[in-house]
């Protein structure tokens, strides 16, 4: 397909998608609008926040707004600030006094955070300050209102811990993973997920993506657990044991390893974590995706009364009901009552896989005819039910989660919340990745925007 300048021209008064509860937030999505690992949704004391990535002309923009449930309308949004790339997007979280806190990624560089003004409000906000030089956060927030961030160290080094007291700066606490020094002139990305448990230990599953051959990146792939119980000064096996930091898979536990040449240049990951959940009892649940074995194998492991790590496939559950269709995408949660919830992106299992793997260029143009699919559990994942929740016909993507973190309010009985976008995730220019300095592709209006969507607020 060739690449033109285009203006797209959006009818304003569609606010959601027919026959569905989505409700649109937002006309100028970037490609990324709502990609990312980290929490995008806050629900606390009668309101909803959200933030997403919009894109126009002048450059990428992090936004955000609020829904008032007791009035049903929603505040004009808030620019947050401007983003390098798609790269640099915001997340978000309510702390136990009310506040909200957002930071907005860089992409190897600098990393800010902002706090509301005041409690439950998104209209004002502090003015920005430097947090580290990264990629990639994901937040959480502790009883005591202490924030924890992780996100991808500058030029790739591997994962930064910083933490910030409530009444405090922020600081550098631990650097978790690094990349392997065979690997350092490679690609490298290091993607986790973080959950506080009811003793305040913080709990922690990460993706390692490193590597390159003369066939393409992603050479070295694995998924790994540590824990904290010292607010991530020092991590942890499962077994108690102390992990050396910074660390590489063979200090940690690891649920799966992949080393191998890949079937594409810039191939999609082939392990990938969906988040890790906490229970009320402090057990952990790690959900990850694996095309290994299988494509779109869909893995729970968690930790049985003997703390050892349990295996569970939950693919079949999916299959039996959508055969023709494999997992891709998928995000997790938990809510107040302990019901695991994991939303999954099914697509159709054709020729446009490589080797029993999904290619990069199904997630580089719009589709219509993929699934959102909802698989939940009120027994701490002994059985599931599943539920199709977006079906084909639409386009969507990256459906993101209402995260259980900080004093977010997840209440059970209901789909939880989640932000997605329709359109397509191709880069400005419409190639593999930026070919020249980003500014250019905008100015010259060489990108796509889309409608954001907000699903299930008035559940």
């Amino acid at each position: 397909m060739s690449w033109r300048v285009f203006i797209v021209l959006f009818v304003c008064a569609a606010v959601s998608l027919p026959g569905e509860p989505s409700v649109r937030v937002s006309g100028h999505g970037s490609e990324r609008a709502t990609v990312g690992n980290g929490n995008k949704i806050v629900h606390y004391q009668g309101k909803t926040h959200v933030v997403w990535q919009d894109v126009t002309r002048e450059g990428y923009v992090n936004q955000v707004k609020s829904y008032d449930h007791s009035t049903g309308k929603w505040s004009e949004p808030f620019a947050l600030g401007h983003g390098i790339d798609n790269h640099a997007r915001p997340i978000i979280v309510v702390d136990f006094s009310g506040f909200l806190h957002v930071v907005l990624s860089g992409h190897n560089s600098p990393v800010t955070w902002r706090r509301s003004a005041r409690p439950n409000d998104s209209s004002e906000w502090t003015a920005p300050k430097i947090v580290g030089e990264g990629t990639y956060p994901v937040i959480l927030c502790g009883r005591d209102n202490t924030l924890y961030l992780t996100m991808r160290g500058n030029n790739r080094v591997g994962v930064h811990f910083y933490s910030k007291p409530e009444n405090g700066e922020w600081r550098l606490t631990s650097h978790i993973v690094k990349q392997a020094e065979k690997y350092r002139n490679a690609y490298g990305a290091f993607h986790m997920g973080m959950a506080l448990a009811p003793d305040g230990d913080i709990h922690a599953v990460i993706d390692f993506y490193e590597g390159q051959d003369e066939v393409g990146r992603g050479l070295h792939q694995a998924v790994c657990y540590l824990k904290s119980a010292d607010g991530g000064k020092t991590w942890r096996k499962a077994d108690g044991s102390l992990a050396k930091t910074p660390a590489r898979p063979e200090d940690m536990d690891v649920f799966a390893r992949s080393i191998r040449t890949r079937m594409e240049r810039l191939p999609r990951p082939e392990l990938r974590n969906f988040g890790i959940q906490v229970d009320a009892e402090g057990r952990p649940y790690v959900f990850y995706l694996s095309h290994s074995e299988r494509p779109g194998r869909l893995l729970m492991v968690t930790l049985d009364s003997a703390s050892h790590w349990t295996e569970k496939n939950l693919s079949p559950i999916l299959e039996s009901k959508w055969p023709d269709m494999r997992v891709t995408d998928g995000r997790t949660t938990i809510q107040e009552d302990d019901r695991l919830c994991i939303l999954l992106t099914l697509s159709p299992f054709n020729d446009e896989w490589i080797q029993g793997r999904p290619s990069r260029a199904m997630s580089m143009k719009e589709r219509t005819d993929e699934r959102v699919a909802l698989l939940s559990s009120a027994d701490r994942g002994k059985t599931f039910d599943v539920e199709s929740i977006l079906s084909p016909g639409i386009a969507f993507n990256a459906p993101n989660l209402i995260q259980a973190v900080g004093a977010n309010e997840l209440k059970e009985g209901s789909v939880p919340i989640f932000l997605h976008f329709d359109g397509s995730r191709a880069y400005p220019g419409g190639g593999d990745y930026y070919q020249k300095p980003v500014i250019e592709y905008l100015k010259a209006g060489e990108f796509w925007t889309n409608n954001v969507f907000l699903y299930g607020l008035g559940r």
